[in-house]
């Protein structure tokens, strides 16, 4: 029975023929990374893709975009593909306009961007009204408000405002967001999101009343824009007071021993000479002027070919509370944690991410808000009025298309 058994085991499993192999690790690793490496080149340009095939009878003449189809197309670059550099952009864009010297003494004077206690309001400001007309729906209940806040607040300042300098600030904020995404991110911007910025923008313009002076065409704004800077983009004391506001503001978080690193960083991305010449700035550390681009093109490389695509867009708008009234995120905050709802888990990250510098309910509003009370201190609870009132006008204006050649007659001024 044992020389049976072991004749069958003989016959079953032959010594002169090897086991079966179980493939090394390294050819499974290999494969998995092949695979994974093929699913994001095939998943990268996907929604871009999706885009130009449904806008397909624009990609021939993208001026006749209308404004509505215009914000649906930017929201791809700003939500899903490319948020950073359009964000970081954007700020840059203000940076740029303190090099202007019609506008900066009037900053300083104002105070609103040169004193430490006004400062982070004034940029978390900034932030939700920019959130609400280029994020948000400017047709919507909300987004009129804020159009109407805004032009209330500009008209504070008509007779000090040059006007030319709305069409300069339109302007840094349609090209210089396109500008570093072009150079840094994992791909540029297609044409017609060039000009689906243009057209959102122009729209904007004829709302707050200064669309008759804008150009027809995103070339001619950029050659106007050229011919603006060289004639007012030159040194003036106020420049300097507002950009080192704005530098020390960047810079309020971040340790003591790590500012001198950070504010050489913070001068090499202002990479125009006319520019730094205008805010006063000395030129870059050479190593810091090599640094910067090098990160950002790896950046750029990095996400282009190892990282798959958002999975769905991001959501940076304040939410509406049981009140009424609009709430910031944590995430969302800029610089100081201004309408962030005071809860555990907000106070928990404002605490953290401010490195313990900062925490809910120390001098920041915390009751949210509405978009007819922002702006400066001193003008809460003025113009209350008079914005409900545009905004309500402005349905007419919507519903119009918005075909009112010469700008936007309801606009304060």
């Amino acid at each position: 029975m044992d020389v049976l058994q072991d004749n069958l085991t003989w016959h079953a499993y032959p010594a002169s023929l090897p086991k079966p192999a179980t493939p090394p690790w390294g050819v499974i690793l290999a494969t998995v990374v092949v695979c994974y490496l093929t699913l994001v080149r095939v998943l990268r340009y996907r929604a871009v893709r999706a885009m130009e095939r449904k806008y397909a009878k624009y990609l021939a003449d993208p001026y006749a975009l209308g404004y509505r189809e215009a914000a649906e197309i930017m929201r791809l670059p700003q939500l899903h593909d490319m948020p950073f550099l359009y964000y970081f952009g954007t700020q840059w864009a203000l940076v740029k306009s303190y090099g202007m010297s019609t506008g900066t003494p009037l900053l300083a004077r104002t105070r609103q961007l040169c004193d430490p206690g006004r400062v982070g309001r004034r940029a978390e400001d900034t932030a939700v009204v920019l959130l609400e007309l280029l994020i948000g729906d400017i047709d919507s209940e909300r987004g009129r408000r804020a159009t109407a806040r805004l032009n209330w607040l500009h008209a504070r300042y008509a007779s000090r405002i040059v006007e030319t300098d709305y069409v300069h600030t339109m302007a840094l904020f349609v090209l210089e967001p396109a500008r570093w995404i072009d150079r840094y991110d994992w791909r540029p911007l297609t044409r017609l999101e060039r000009v689906a910025y243009f057209v959102y923008w122009r729209e904007l313009a004829r709302r707050m009343g200064f669309g008759h002076l804008v150009p027809d065409t995103l070339e001619a704004l950029a050659e106007w824009k050229r011919g603006y800077e060289a004639e007012h983009m030159h040194f003036v004391p106020t420049n300097r007071v507002v950009a080192e506001a704005t530098l020390d503001l960047f810079l309020r978080s971040v340790p003591r021993f790590l500012r001198g690193f950070m504010r050489a960083l913070f001068i090499s991305f202002i990479d125009e000479k006319p520019v730094r010449d205008a805010l006063g700035f000395p030129e870059p550390a050479r190593w810091a002027a090599l640094l910067t681009p090098a990160m950002l093109r790896l950046r750029g490389f990095v996400i282009r070919h190892f990282f798959l695509p958002r999975a769905a867009p991001m959501d940076p708008l304040a939410r509406p509370g049981a009140d009424g009234r609009l709430y910031r995120t944590a995430q969302s905050v800029v610089f100081e944690p201004w309408y962030v709802a005071n809860t555990w888990y907000n106070r928990l990250l404002v605490w953290a991410t401010s490195t313990g510098k900062m925490s809910l309910g120390e001098g920041f509003r915390t009751d949210g808000y509405v978009p007819e009370e922002l702006g400066p201190v001193e003008f809460e609870g003025f113009g209350r009025d008079e914005v409900l009132k545009e905004a309500e006008d402005m349905k007419a204006f919507a519903a119009e298309g918005s075909k009112m050649g010469a700008g936007c007659p309801l606009a304060f001024g």
